[in-house]
């Protein structure tokens, strides 16, 4: 079983900075995304349903997305690859760095940590794709706006409260296990439809 659950955001709460960008999306997408990697050959020789939770945020929903031609790229299944998710990461890097990154429809809010999230839901989905029938489940959880340092301490939700239920998400039955889905709190949502 691996929890990604680390991350990190330089913003205030009500700030909407991209100054540590790169820090952002190496920590909380590429970290993750190379740990799983890594992981991978042991989960695939595991005896029983090997487990990945990405602990995310709604604010990488697509919707969050206002780019018609990344939304149309991350919406296609069929052909969407990691490659094409780490194509839409650099470029948020390189409109960070040249400045032009602002009307181009990008996430308002908490921009950097938005398209880290955005990209681990998008990895986490294609993973669940290519791990399908190969007894590895890949899924997704946001906890809400949590109490916890990231947060200054505002929130509604504390962490402990939020642990509960990421273990209560990872510690399934193998018969009860999904994969390929993002949970809002509790609740299973759909990828493509967010």
């Amino acid at each position: 079983m691996q929890v990604n659950n680390a991350a990190v955001s330089f913003n205030e709460v009500d700030t909407n900075s991209v100054g540590h960008a790169e820090t952002v999306l190496r920590t909380n997408f590429y970290g993750a995304k190379m740990l799983t990697e890594a992981l991978l050959p042991l989960f695939r020789r595991a005896p029983e349903t090997s487990r990945i939770l990405n602990i995310s945020s709604q604010l990488g929903l697509l919707n969050k997305l206002k780019d018609p031609s990344l939304r149309r790229m991350l919406l296609d299944e069929a052909s969407l690859t990691e490659r094409d998710i780490e194509g839409m990461a650099s470029r948020f890097l390189a409109e960070v760095g040249d400045g032009t990154w602002r009307g181009r429809g990008w996430p308002e809010v908490w921009p950097d940590y938005a398209v880290s999230k955005l990209a681990l839901n998008a990895y986490s989905r294609l993973l669940a794709s290519r791990l399908t029938g190969h007894g590895v489940s890949v899924n997704c959880f946001c906890p809400g706006f949590t109490r916890t340092d990231m947060t200054r301490g505002i929130g509604k939700r504390t962490a402990e409260e939020a642990g509960r239920v990421a273990a209560g998400l990872a510690l399934l039955h193998p018969r009860d296990l999904p994969t390929g889905k993002f949970f809002k709190w509790r609740t299973p949502q759909l990828y493509s439809k967010l």
